[in-house]
């Protein structure tokens, strides 16, 4: 698994046919598969050529190829094909179409990514002349092992791994607890393991879902190692976990989101990069979209993935009950992080809306100078509006947080991708005699830009109490009439 906005670096070696002979090119064929798990039998995206350098060798950098074919997933849709019937994330358990549609944020339980993965492939080849005027021959094409790509970055600072025999390097997953296979796993995300939610806020969970079948159980798989505990049969992710806590005890029995097909996943082996990334719906409102009760009385619950043997193979993740003050507004934001998928933050202090106006006027003649008569009226004349530029700008607050939290946030003042994420509410469904209509469109996600220019990591030893406050402008201008 590499990141897409890493360098993908490749260096091929043809002594047999570089040394000796002219108009020597490296060429490389990139293959792309977003469904299938064999790239060549999908979309060529680019074929690139290299001379040999002065050891000989060519060496290609595929990653501003590659990077350009994944992409956040927005939505939630097509998940599966089983037993010939095409699958789907479902959102109050209606299966998402064309005319319901649904946020990737609202799924009940899970969902297949559909853009945040792909699988890709290179065939290289060498060409040459054996004379500096003769006709140019391609060798037989050679194929380099499959490579899952996902939509994250990595940044110039990470630690990476080297293999002490080969000196190949690249950044691993499993070092870095990503891969789920103890209780020490981390799913995709940075914040930290404490979170607060309030009564009807969406929230996902993203994840590596699983070692490609295809892999052997040794180091070396998919992510630098295998998901699941030694125990597993298969290597996935078999449920996620939810259990709600009340004065230190638990309350009502623990909700499970299995891997099937029927919940937006599967539950069998697969090499399809839809299967690699997977979402799961773990807020307060995806609980109730699911068909579950909250608990009467909560204080917090726990988030935490299972494999095939029932073994927990991730870090617990706690969600604490969130309250919002009396006479506050709650802005609950969603952006996409740094590993290509969504984190969540509520701000529940003082947040501020104003509004920007920016106005273009003209000077209107007085009177009426097109009629029989002139006439004068109060309404008519002098400097009127032409058109106004309104944008709704919020100033946002978050309460104290902790040092670990405030490292997180620096992924929100720099993503490109920022939402914000209304609550849960009743859509209101009315109907004629031949259809129904679903007020569900613009409802819950609002895209914003976050306009703070700059970011301070606070600390407990430079700052002792932690609290941030961001602006952020509605991406889309209130419509004014023209005059």
């Amino acid at each position: 698994m590499l990141a897409a906005n890493e360098e993908i670096i490749f260096v091929v070696e043809d002594n047999a046919n570089v040394i000796g002979n002219f108009k020597v090119k490296f060429i490389a064929e990139v293959w792309l598969s977003d469904g299938s798990t064999n790239p060549f039998t999908q979309t060529k995206i680019a074929t690139l050529k290299a001379t040999p350098n002065n050891a000989g060798v060519g060496i290609f950098d595929f990653s501003r190829i590659l990077e350009a074919y994944v992409s956040p997933d927005y939505l939630g849709g097509e998940t599966i094909i089983a037993g010939a019937v095409q699958k789907y994330s479902q959102y109050n358990t209606v299966n998402f179409s064309d005319t319901q549609p649904h946020s990737i944020h609202q799924i009940d339980k899970h969902s297949t990514n559909r853009n945040a993965c792909k699988l890709f492939a290179v065939r290289f080849k060498v060409e040459y002349a054996t004379t500096q005027t003769g006709t140019l021959t391609t060798t037989s094409p050679v194929p380099s092992p499959n490579f899952y790509i996902h939509n994250a970055v990595r940044q110039e600072d990470d630690t990476l791994a080297i293999d002490s025999s080969t000196g190949l390097f690249g950044y691993n997953y499993h070092f870095n607890n990503y891969v789920l296979n103890s209780t020490d796993g981390k799913f995709l995300t940075n914040a930290p393991t404490t979170q607060y939610i309030g009564l009807n806020d969406y929230c996902t969970i993203a994840y590596f879902n699983q070692s490609d079948a295809n892999y052997g159980n040794n180091s070396g798989t998919l992510y630098g190692y295998r998901i699941g505990s030694g125990s597993a049969t298969n290597r996935l992710i078999k449920k996620i976990e939810i259990q709600f806590y009340h004065t230190g005890s638990t309350t009502g029995s623990a909700i499970t989101h299995t891997n099937d097909t029927s919940n937006g996943s599967l539950h069998w082996q697969s090499g399809t990069p839809k299967a690699q990334i997977q979402y799961t719906g773990i807020g307060t409102a995806n609980i109730i979209g699911a068909g579950n009760s909250l608990p009467a009385n909560w204080d917090y619950y726990i988030v935490k993935a299972l494999d095939d043997a029932d073994i927990t193979i991730s870090d617990d993740y706690y969600f604490y009950n969130q309250s919002v003050c009396k006479g506050f507004e709650k802005f609950r934001l969603t952006w996409l992080n740094r590993l290509g998928v969504w984190d969540y933050f509520n701000f529940t202090k003082k947040n501020v809306r104003k509004v920007n106006s920016k106005r273009e006027t003209y000077q209107q003649i007085k009177g009426s100078w097109n009629e029989a008569t002139y006439k004068k009226h109060g309404y008519k004349g002098g400097r009127k509006t032409f058109s106004t530029n309104s944008k709704e700008v919020i100033t946002l607050q978050t309460d104290y947080i902790t040092e670990d939290a405030a490292q997180w946030l620096e992924e929100l003042f720099t993503s490109p991708e920022v939402f914000v994420l209304q609550a849960r509410s009743t859509d209101t469904a009315f109907s004629t005699t031949t259809t129904v209509y679903l007020d569900i469109v613009n409802k819950y996600v609002q895209p914003c830009v976050v306009t703070t220019s700059s970011y301070t990591r606070k600390t407990t030893a430079n700052d002792k109490l932690k609290q941030y406050t961001v602006d952020i402008e509605m991406s889309h201008n209130k419509r004014i009439q023209k005059a």
